[in-house]
């Protein structure tokens, strides 16, 4: 129900999911939402026209305007949300209005009031439009009350145009968890996927005009009064936001986002680990499975790309017309290409789409949140954290020249996961002291760990030149990589880095100590 007084705040809870337009009639009709119906499904035809300055400073503060027309009647509506990753719960003022242009007058009691200096109000202007045709019904699932709407139009931002396709599951009454619960029944018959952004963030992108979005972590602001829960689920959703996001631009053969996607599933893994006494359920090693299968299935195409990098593009530009790097670099397109198709058809598969919706709905309403381990206070838990990862390196790292290379990888992994956990952390421990010994000790954690990578980078590229895993040994590259002699000043420019770095690592004070 809308106001038609002054602007009411709502919490949405809602679940969104992606689908083919092909698959749109199959959705609509699908028997269990004709089963579970309290109600003929109605049709609408939505236009919504978003509004901000040119400098986007609304959309930038994470709050946004939008005034919807349906029926000859105008909502003003608007939305904010705590961070980008938050996956279900969103906040929106409604006020009916007269006209399709924003009343200001009525924005008190909103985050968007705040905001409103008087050049903005002067500088507001629609800056794209979505238009809908929705199909809206109403069913019972589990006890819960669920608003389902099928989204069929497009985002409309100048000449520039995107497709949307989607499904909102939105929990009018009871349980959070039954939105899963109908999210996964559906995906049992339709190949539907967990989406992550609004309409009005990929409106925004449209403006913009990238033609693919790869994004980076995010920030995560880990206060010291959380519960170890709410900082956990802060930093999974951080985490799910990473891998999804960057799908469509892996899908593309992107290498940037495919290591994005990888370094998004790397924290997650991290922050499993980290919390590990406080997310244990029946269900954590099942995801952590998951989890590793699809790091699995990714790998190969990242470890190719930064053979492109490291080797074939330096080979290329030292020797242009050399007949053997030529060769080498179609053998290599050819294994990228292959390994790329690996990946993409994993991401594609029954099996990914299933494991982000179980992975969501455990992140959201797991079992684990209920322990007590969770409702611990987050500060005590990391300072724990923070210093048994650091232990650990320090043991490990005293004589990393004379240690095996497996051992050099499982120490990269160690510093990495600290890196992780420093990051996570960043904001638990305020301060001007404790930002200087954080970014001294990130500082060193990324040169061990860039020393050790490269190390691991050398290991690896034997791998992909000596035929492993099943394959003819690739001759072309082989023929043209530096000679032993420049790879071993390589190792040993590296070897040195490493002891630099983890000399600098040993000195940097604890940020998280009094």
């Amino acid at each position: 129900m809308v106001a038609s007084g002054s602007a009411q705040m709502f919490k949405e809870i809602e679940l969104k999911l992606e689908f083919d337009p092909a698959d749109a009639a199959r959705i609509k009709s699908a028997p269990l939402l004709a089963a579970e119906s309290l109600g003929r499904p109605e049709e609408q035809n939505l236009v919504s026209t978003y509004f901000d300055t040119p400098s986007l400073a609304l959309s930038k503060a994470g709050v946004f305007l939008r005034v919807r027309e349906l029926d000859g009647r105008y909502i003003q509506t608007v939305k904010a949300m705590q961070s980008k990753a938050d996956l279900l719960e969103r906040f929106e003022w409604e006020r009916e209005i007269s006209g399709h242009v924003p009343d200001l007058k009525v924005v008190d009691g909103t985050p968007l009031h705040a905001l409103l200096t008087r050049v903005r109000r002067t500088s507001l202007r629609p800056l794209f439009e979505t238009h809908m045709r929705r199909t809206l019904r109403c069913v019972a699932h589990g006890g819960s009350e669920i608003e389902v709407a099928v989204d069929e139009g497009e985002i409309v931002a100048g000449k520039r145009r995107l497709p949307v396709s989607e499904v909102e599951l939105e929990l009018k009454q009871g349980d959070a968890a039954q939105l899963f619960s109908l999210a996964r029944a559906l995906a049992e018959t339709l190949p539907l996927r967990l989406a992550v952004k609004t309409k009005s963030e990929r409106g925004f992108e449209l403006l913009s005009k990238a033609a693919f979005v790869v994004e980076k972590a995010g920030e995560v602001e880990i206060k010291p009064e959380m519960t170890a829960a709410e900082a956990f689920r802060a930093i999974a959703r951080s985490c799910l936001r990473q891998i999804i996001v960057n799908e469509p631009a892996v899908f593309a053969g992107r290498a940037e986002a495919l290591h994005q996607m990888r370094v998004g599933l790397r924290r997650l893994r991290a922050a499993i680990s980290i919390f590990a006494d406080v997310v244990a359920d029946s269900g954590e090693e099942r995801i952590k499975g998951e989890l590793k299968w699809i790091t699995q299935e990714l790998g190969p195409a990242r470890d190719l790309d930064v053979f492109a990098v490291d080797v074939l593009e330096p080979l290329r530009k030292a020797n242009p017309k050399n007949a053997g790097v030529s060769a080498a670099r179609r053998d290599f397109e050819e294994r990228r290409k292959a390994a790329y198709a690996r990946a993409v058809g994993s991401l594609q598969s029954e099996r990914f789409r299933k494991a982000l919706l179980d992975l969501a709905e455990w992140i959201e309403v797991g079992g684990w949140a209920s322990g007590q381990a969770a409702r611990g206070p987050i500060a005590e838990r990391a300072r724990t954290e923070l210093t048994r990862l650091r232990k650990k390196i320090r043991k490990r790292g005293d004589d990393l020249r004379h240690i095996s290379a497996q051992q050099r990888h499982k120490l990269r992994i160690r510093a990495k996961r600290l890196r992780y956990a420093t990051e996570f952390f960043a904001k638990t421990f305020p301060g001007e002291s404790n930002l200087k010994r954080r970014d001294e000790l990130l500082s060193a954690l990324k040169e061990l760990q860039d020393a050790l990578g490269g190390l691991n980078d050398l290991e690896t590229r034997h791998g992909l030149m000596d035929g492993t895993g099943g394959e003819e040994p690739a001759a072309e590259i082989a023929a043209v990589i530096p000679d032993p002699a420049r790879e071993a000043a390589s190792r040993e420019r590296l070897l040195a880095d490493a002891e630099k770095a983890f000399a600098r690592f040993g000195q940097a004070k604890a940020f998280w100590k009094d």
